[in-house]
């Protein structure tokens, strides 16, 4: 791998680690579905504009296909992550998350006919009880269960995301579905917010700040960054930045948000980085 392989993964391991952090501080001084819609409201500027200057280029689709995709990420992951973070640290969300590639490993053999080998299953079993040991560790609390418990809706929702994606890409480039997540994403929370009554104007700092963080880095700079990435090595090579992802969220709901990080929740996030770096080297190896 080239330096600009190396930036570009660590560039998007630290937009996405933070991306918790933002949202947890953004949804302290508004409604949930109200900071949704500022954030998608964003990132769909930013698209519409790339569009605009000829940086992205969209072909006549039939995109309404792609409503399973819209379902999972953006409309079931935010809502799961984003009301989980009211009740779970940034730090545990970070090392929930992580679990993503393991639940879609497990959920291929049933949706996409793949076989799944006997290491996986075994990483499969570590990761799962890499969990337990962090929802267990943070307490039985009702708060505290609903919070993780979300955030686990939020791992099923982007394992399912993920399959339905792999599925459509042979009719859809990553541009076309994520300018259609995005604009889905505004519509679909704006009119939450407004239904509800529960949508405002506010100009605090925080949300601000969170809105032009997760809109513009979060949602476009970060998926730019992510094709170049697989643009010069394959996707078992990019995938092991991911796991940096979960590292940093820890450090920075510590450092910054001063979470307190028990020791059996870090055992539980080794345990799943274990797993997902041995069981992405045995696969590289298998393809070889």
């Amino acid at each position: 791998m080239n330096w600009k392989v190396y930036i570009s993964g660590v560039a998007v391991s630290t937009i996405f680690g933070l991306s918790f952090l933002f949202t947890k501080n953004s949804i302290q001084h508004i409604n949930v579905y109200t900071f949704l819609a500022y954030r998608f409201a964003v990132a769909s500027i930013v698209m519409l504009l790339l569009v605009g200057v000829g940086v992205i280029r969209l072909s006549k689709k039939p995109y309404w296909k792609l409503w399973k995709v819209a379902l999972f990420q953006p409309i079931l992951y935010f809502v799961f992550e984003t009301n989980g973070l009211r009740f779970a640290t940034s730090s545990e969300a970070g090392m929930l998350i992580a679990l993503i590639p393991i639940v879609i490993t497990v959920l291929s053999p049933l949706l996409l006919k793949e076989r799944i080998k006997w290491y996986q299953f075994l990483f499969a079993f570590l990761s799962f009880f890499g969990v337990f040991l962090i929802v267990a560790s943070g307490g039985f609390e009702q708060g505290a269960l609903v919070g993780k418990l979300l955030i686990l809706g939020a791992v099923l929702s982007a394992a399912l995301y993920n399959i339905f994606s792999r599925k459509l890409s042979a009719q859809f480039t990553p541009v076309e579905t994520t300018f259609f997540m995005m604009i889905t994403g505004f519509v679909f929370f704006f009119l939450v917010s407004i239904f509800t009554g529960q949508f405002k104007v506010t100009l605090h700092p925080a949300v601000i700040m969170g809105a032009l963080y997760l809109g513009v880095l979060s949602s476009t700079v970060a998926f730019f960054l992510v094709n170049f990435m697989l643009s010069k090595v394959p996707p078992t090579v990019s995938s092991l930045f991911s796991n940096l992802t979960t590292v940093i969220s820890v450090i920075a709901g510590s450092v910054i948000r001063h979470e307190k990080i028990a020791a059996l929740q870090i055992l539980g996030m080794v345990l799943i980085l274990v797993s997902l770096v041995a069981n992405s080297y045995l696969k590289s190896k298998e393809m070889h």
